[in-house]
């Protein structure tokens, strides 16, 4: 009987687990806290809600042991519990886009419907840093540049890539990331890159499918 009451105990557990992840927002967060600790102010800014409610969400999130926080100053940071937890996060996406007919069609006919998609995976990306043959953009903050990045890539964060892009090279294959398969800023960065006539394709993934891989990052 013991046995019994303990067995639903971790069942309520990790059904507790699992609600935490039922909502976007939360999800979201999850999906930004991949990429690197943040402050709740900053994760409010990124998924547009109060810093109430995002303080609310990242209570659930703590409660649930997905996350941890901890106060320097006047700020709160948050980031992961564990790697599995970003673990998690890439397989309930790619679940997602594998048995979601909703999920499924907006991949194929809106970001993987690009000419400037890359078809280099990360083993594959790996192979060809070795020949140095290709350039890496990475698009995101420069907080998440700093706390990991793809091997020899340089920082141009998406708001300034327009006043970036003079110094960026034209006659060699860009490679541009942000973060992750349907980020917003990876997709339209890489577009006008290639309005620009620059030589450039959007990699697939980030900096958490990197680590995925077993490929080691780089840190500034």
């Amino acid at each position: 009987m013991a046995e019994k009451q303990q067995q639903q105990q971790i069942y309520e557990r990790l059904a507790q687990l699992g609600g935490a992840m039922s909502n976007p927002h939360r999800l979201k967060m999850i999906s930004l806290l991949a990429q690197g600790e943040k402050t709740i102010d900053e994760l409010a800014g990124l998924t547009g809600q109060s810093l109430a409610l995002t303080s609310s969400h990242i209570k659930v999130l703590r409660n649930s042991h997905l996350i941890e926080t901890d106060k320097r100053g006047r700020s709160v940071y948050c980031r992961l519990a564990d790697e599995r937890a970003a673990d998690l996060w890439l397989r309930f996406r790619d679940l997602g886009e594998t048995v979601v007919p909703e999920i499924r069609e907006i991949m194929r006919t809106r970001f993987d419907n690009d000419e400037g998609l890359s078809p280099l995976g990360p083993t594959d990306l790996a192979d060809r840093l070795a020949d140095g043959r290709v350039s890496l953009l990475d698009l995101r903050s420069p907080s998440e540049f700093q706390q990991g990045h793809l091997p020899r890539a340089q920082n141009v964060p998406f708001a300034t890539l327009s006043e970036a892009a003079a110094e960026l090279p034209r006659r060699r294959a860009l490679l541009v990331y942000c973060r992750g398969p349907f980020c917003a800023a990876a997709f339209e960065g890489n577009r006008w890159l290639r309005e620009q006539r620059y030589k450039s394709q959007r990699l697939r993934f980030s900096v958490p499918e990197w680590k995925a891989a077993g490929l080691p990052v780089e840190t500034v």
